[in-house]
This record gives structure tokens, sequence and C-alpha cells, in this order.
């Protein structure tokens, strides 16, 4: 790697390497090797600060709000009246940011594997984590998956915002298992929103990630983001739930309570995201 403060390009492959994106870095801020995981972060001319967990693009300043956005605020505005939300991964914080922008949410369980990714984001990326000391936030830093089976009938959200599936320290959340755990974690009208991966380049992972939530969950929908900080670009989330829609729900007064704080999501984006290309149907089944 070069030396810090010499400008270079970082490249992270997919597709067995044969497919990659490639980005100026000005600077390394950060370079550890944590308990779990190897953590950098880098300046860079056109993204802002860039986050990398294990040589994986997590975050840019410039586009985190397309991925934390519509992980969020889809689940939220499908719920009538969420109160306490559970977010498995997301030490970042955005995803935190964003539920609380919702006046009804009364307590945030916020769960971390990694100690280290919550504070160096709040050192690092102050406006993407800064809700994560808010008072209705509670942390805990722990496998999501041991935490999540302790859990029965409490949550009305709940969002797995982790690393790429069946990679790294995330694997573990890409189970039947854990999607149970889940379920019964959930109150009966509750909903879980999953990063899925993208159909382009891992379309194997995310057909797997599925396939798994369907041994769950009765209401399994795929919907889709622009995400440019990502391969590919085209971004995957799952909703699911046990008998509810995901339907935007309740007065329109909901979402205007929002105005000036939302730059990708809207009430068109809503309905929208669940409309997806007949390849990815065949491929989700």
């Amino acid at each position: 790697m070069a030396k810090e403060n010499m400008s270079f390009f970082f490249e992270e492959t997919v597709a067995g390497g044969n497919v990659g994106t490639i980005f100026r870095v000005s600077k390394i801020d950060f370079s550890k090797q944590s308990a779990i995981q190897k953590i950098d972060i880098f300046s860079t001319p056109d993204l802002g600060k860039v986050l990398a967990m294990d040589g994986m693009v997590q975050l840019n300043e410039r586009w985190e709000f397309t991925y934390h956005e519509m992980i969020v605020h889809v689940p939220l505005f499908s719920h009538p009246n969420p109160e306490n939300v559970l977010v498995i991964g997301g030490g970042d914080g955005g995803a935190v940011r964003e539920i609380l922008k919702h006046k009804s949410v009364k307590r945030v369980d916020l769960v971390e594997i990694d100690p280290e990714i919550i504070k160096i984001c709040k050192e690092n990326f102050p406006t993407v984590a800064s809700k994560i000391t808010n008072p209705a936030v509670s942390i805990y830093n722990e496998d999501g998956k041991n935490f999540v089976a302790r859990k029965h009938d409490q949550y009305d959200v709940i969002i797995v915002d982790s690393t790429d599936p069946y990679k790294g320290a995330g694997n573990s959340l890409f189970t039947g298992e854990f999607y149970a755990s889940c379920r019964d974690a959930l109150r009966e009208d509750g909903i879980m929103s999953v990063q899925a991966e993208n159909p382009v380049y891992d379309s194997k992972e995310m057909e797997r990630c599925f396939g798994e939530i369907k041994k769950a969950f009765s209401i399994v929908k795929p919907y889709v983001a622009f995400v440019p900080m990502y391969p590919s670009g085209f971004w995957v989330f799952a909703y699911a739930s046990k008998n509810t829609d995901p339907s935007f729900k309740g007065e329109e007064s909901r979402i205007k309570a929002l105005d000036g704080t939302l730059i990708y999501y809207n009430r068109k984006i809503h309905d929208a995201a669940f409309v997806i290309p007949t390849f990815l149907e065949k491929l989700i089944g």
C-alpha cells in the first residue's frame, strides 16, 4: 500500500477478480486491524472520505445517503407507527440517523459486533454518525445473531445493515436460523429490511439470501435503489414481514415532516422501488 499522503488508486474487485471499481486516494486517514476485521479510511478528491472493511467499500461521504435512506425509510414508512427499531450492523450510524428522523420512534437498539467501527466513525464521519449518541439509542457490541435470538415480540422494524452476504464479519447474518430469530423478535405487524447485494456481480449470493429469508417470512419482496458507491450501482434490498405489505402507510404528513432532510427517498420512490426488471424477478423466483 502507498505511504500516507501519497496519491494512489484504491481498487475493489468482484466477480472473481474479473471486474472492479477504482478511485483515487489522496490520503490514508486511518488503517487498523481490529480484533474482527481490517478497517481503512481514505480521503478522496471526488467521494470525500471512504470507509473500507476487509478491502470492501462500506460507505463514502458523497453517496452514503442513497443506501441509508432506502434501507431505512422503505420499511419505516411501510409500518403505520414504528416505535421500537433494531439495527444489526450499521456501526457507522447512518441507519440510526435516518431512523431518528421519524418522530414516532422511541427506541433504537444498535447491535454492532466491532466496537472499533462505532468509535472510528464518530471521529471520521461525524455527519453520518451524528445521532449515534442520542439518548434513544442503546449500543450493544456483540454478534447480532446471538442478540436477536434472545428477543421475542419486541420490535416494529429490524434493519439488517451488514457487510456483504457470506463474506467476512457479516456471514452469520444471512442464514435461515438468523432470519427466523428476526421474525420472532418482530411484533405481529413488524417489518425487516436487509441489504441483499447486487444482481450483476453477486447474483448467487443475492439468490441465496432471498431463499433463506423466504424460509422465515410469508411476505418477501425485493426492492431496488441506485447506490453508486457499490459495484454496479444497482443495489437490491429485501423487504420481509409476517403480514404487512410494503405499501406506504399513514398520512402524507408523515413524509412531509421530513421535508428538507431527504435527498433520495420520496413518496414516489417508495412505490417505484418495488418495480423490478424481469431478469431480477426470475433470479429471485
